[in-house]
């Protein structure tokens, strides 16, 4: 069973949350991204620009072709046949 720790009103963590709270917008952007890079985790914001948006709906057009020509039955025995046995597992 885990412990819930309380925290004193004046600990460093809620000193710190609410001083990223006073930060402009972007300040607090700046801070998350340079915290994602010590989680492991990267998040990064989606390309906007006009020739990433054709290469994506190009791409999901051959993925939809190639769905639509293997489609024998279920969407689980079409992905089987495609991915092998474990595909969802």
């Amino acid at each position: 069973m885990a412990a819930h720790v309380r925290r004193k009103s004046g600990s460093k963590y809620l000193r710190l949350l609410n001083e990223a709270r006073a930060l402009p917008l972007s300040e607090q952007r700046r801070l998350r991204d340079e915290l994602a890079k010590l989680t492991g985790v990267r998040l990064v914001r989606a390309c906007t620009d006009s020739v990433a948006i054709r290469r994506g709906r190009k791409l999901a057009d051959r993925i939809r072709a190639e769905l639509a020509k293997s489609m024998s039955g279920t969407l689980d025995e079409t992905m089987q046949s495609l991915r092998g046995r474990s595909w969802s597992s």
